[in-house]
């Protein structure tokens, strides 16, 4: 087993789990969370063991911050943390619940946070672990839809900046801001083929430009404190709905 190690939550589907997939090609031993996607988790650790890497699927529930703190103190030291797991669930400020302010805080901010600390504990050479946040494009070009969702990953992006000044040097924690980059929310492969196009470039984000970007922030013991845009300059483009909705507007006004 390699002595390096990766945890990735979210490890067992989309992005979160092509990521896991890279840092097993790039020699990584790769923790590969999941909650409740055990068998594309097993999948990904499968394969990546099948390529000549090491991986393990572990499972816990990112909601439960007892689970959390008890995995990360089973585990010992994680050198690399990359919080993908997400909720992503539609509400606006008119009718947001405070269940999906809850929930949404829960998974998207409290769990990555409290991940992070747990994983600055084991480190105190400079520059000797490294946390990667995935957030989205969306907090730099607002809008009110999917408005829980929004404010913890703005809380997250906070987070990242004052976890870097506070765990320094040791670790370092950057964060990558992706744009429209894998089908979501019931979008068909034509709606979000349209979406993709929807910026600036006519080309969105893929799942290779964010592992190429958590490849060169990785390789990269100076950086800390930053977040990547990667998203074909769809931050550029403002709109009042979301680009799911531009591309495919709904029949009617419900939120």
């Amino acid at each position: 087993m390699s002595d390096r190690i990766a945890l990735v939550t979210g490890g067992g589907k989309r992005l979160g789990a092509k990521i896991a997939s890279a840092l097993g090609e790039d020699g990584w031993h790769v923790i590969v969370h999941y909650n409740a996607s055990a068998d594309g988790a097993q999948a990904v650790a499968a394969d990546i063991m099948a390529a000549g890497g090491s991986a393990r699927a572990v499972q816990f529930d990112l909601s439960d911050t007892q689970a959390v703190e008890a995995f990360m103190a089973d585990v010992g030291r994680v050198d690399v943390l990359i919080n993908s797991a997400s909720i992503f669930e539609m509400d606006r400020p008119e009718d947001v619940s405070p269940q999906s302010l809850e929930a949404h805080w829960r998974i998207n901010t409290a769990a990555p946070v409290l991940l992070a600390k747990a994983m600055a504990t084991g480190h105190s050479g400079r520059a000797s672990g490294c946390v990667i946040n995935l957030l989205d494009q969306k907090l730099f070009n607002l809008n009110p839809d999917f408005f829980a969702y929004t404010l913890s990953k703005h809380a997250l992006l906070g987070a990242t900046t004052t976890m870097a000044m506070a765990f320094a040097p040791a670790v370092r924690v950057n964060a990558i801001a992706p744009g429209i980059t894998l089908p979501s929310g019931g979008q068909s492969e034509d709606e979000f083929a349209r979406a993709h196009t929807m910026n600036p470039m006519r080309g969105g984000s893929t799942p290779e430009d964010i592992i190429r970007a958590v490849r060169f922030i990785l390789a990269t013991p100076s950086m800390t404190g930053e977040t990547i845009t990667i998203d074909g300059g769809q931050h550029l483009d403002a709109r009042n709905r979301d680009v799911m909705y531009a591309a495919n507007p709904p029949q009617d006004d419900a939120s």
